[in-house]
C-alpha cells in the first residue's frame, strides 16, 4: 500500500503519484525527525513525564482531557513549530511561498472510553475532500511514537476510484459553526463492509496521501495514547496545471479556501 518517495524528486511527478492514489511515505528525512522532536517536547512538559503516551493510566478523565487540549493548543500556537513545518515541507518538495498551508495540529487519541472529548476521538471513515471541496489537497501524517495495529489509522485504497455513501451534501460547515458539539465534525460514510488497512509506519515516518483518500481513525484498549501530527496542503502549481484527485463521489459547495494560508507566490490566488 505504501510507496517509499525520494526528497529531491520533482514536486509534480509527487503531485501526480499521490492523485493517481500513490500514499507515499518519507523515511529519515532530518528536517522531519527535528520537527518531530520539538513537538514531543511540547507534549512531554505539558504531560510532566517522559512517557506521554502512558500517561492516560494515572490520571483521571478530566486532567486528561485538560492536559491533551492545553498540547494541541501549545503546538497550534507556536512559532516555532509553524517555522519548522514549513522547512519539513521544503525537504519534501512543496515550497512554502507557493503552498497553501493548513493548521499544523497535534492529534492525541486516548484509548479509555472515558475520556469522551469530540477533539480527542479517533475519526469515523471520511474523505478530507466532502468537507473541503479541494481536489488537489493533500494530507500529512506524522505518528510521534510507535503505532499499533489496533492503535492507528486506517485506510481503504480500493475506495480511491468507487463511490462511497456518505452525508457531505448534508453537511454545512456554517451549520458546524452555529450549532458546535451538537453538529457533526465532518462529513463522514458508514464504515465499509471491507476491512480498512492499518497503517504502520515508524514514528518521525512522514505519510502524504490525497485527500481523497478514504480513512478513518483507530484506538484500542490498550492504556496508551495514540499522539501525531497532521496537516494539509495544497501546492499552487497543481492549480495552475489543474492537477488534482478523482471526484468520484462529493457533492457540490464552497472550496473552504479560508483553511488555508495563502501562499507568497506572485500570482497567486487570494
Amino acid at each position: 500500500m505504501l510507496t517509499g518517495w525520494r526528497p529531491g524528486t520533482d514536486p509534480a511527478d509527487l503531485s501526480a503519484a499521490l492523485f493517481d492514489g500513490a500514499i507515499v511515505v518519507f523515511r529519515e528525512l532530518p528536517a522531519v525527525r527535528w520537527f518531530a522532536e520539538m513537538v514531543r517536547a511540547i507534549v512531554r512538559d505539558v504531560f510532566g513525564t517522559d512517557d506521554p503516551p502512558g500517561a492516560e493510566s494515572s490520571l483521571p478523565a478530566s486532567d486528561y482531557r485538560r492536559l491533551a487540549v492545553c498540547a494541541r493548543n501549545r503546538v497550534a500556537d507556536d512559532a516555532v513549530i509553524r517555522r519548522e513545518w514549513r522547512n519539513v515541507l521544503t525537504a519534501v518538495g512543496y515550497a512554502p511561498e507557493s503552498t497553501w498551508l493548513d493548521r499544523v495540529r497535534l492529534r492525541v487519541v486516548p484509548s479509555r472510553s472515558d475520556i469522551d472529548h469530540r477533539r480527542l476521538s479517533p475519526l469515523p471513515p471520511h474523505r478530507d475532500t466532502w468537507a473541503s471541496r479541494i481536489m488537489a489537497q493533500v494530507n500529512w501524517w506524522l505518528p510521534l511514537y510507535p503505532l499499533r495495529e489496533t492503535g492507528t489509522m486506517l485506510m481503504w485504497p480500493d475506495a480511491f476510484r468507487s463511490p462511497v455513501a456518505n452525508d457531505s451534501a448534508a453537511w454545512d460547515f456554517e451549520e458546524l459553526e452555529r450549532a458546535g458539539r451538537g453538529y457533526p465534525l465532518l462529513p463522514t460514510a458508514a464504515y465499509p463492509e471491507t476491512a480498512g488497512t492499518p497503517v504502520l509506519i515508524e514514528p518521525d515516518d512522514l505519510l502524504g496521501f490525497s485527500a481523497a483518500h478514504l480513512h478513518a481513525g483507530r484506538c484500542d484498549a490498550s492504556g496508551r495514547t495514540r499522539f501525531g501530527i497532521d496537516s494539509r496542503t495544497v501546492w499552487e502549481h497543481d492549480l495552475r496545471a489543474g492537477r488534482c484527485a478523482p471526484d468520484v463521489d462529493g457533492s457540490p459547495g464552497t472550496e473552504m479556501w479560508g483553511w488555508f494560508e495563502a501562499p507568497r507566490l506572485a500570482g497567486g490566488r487570494r
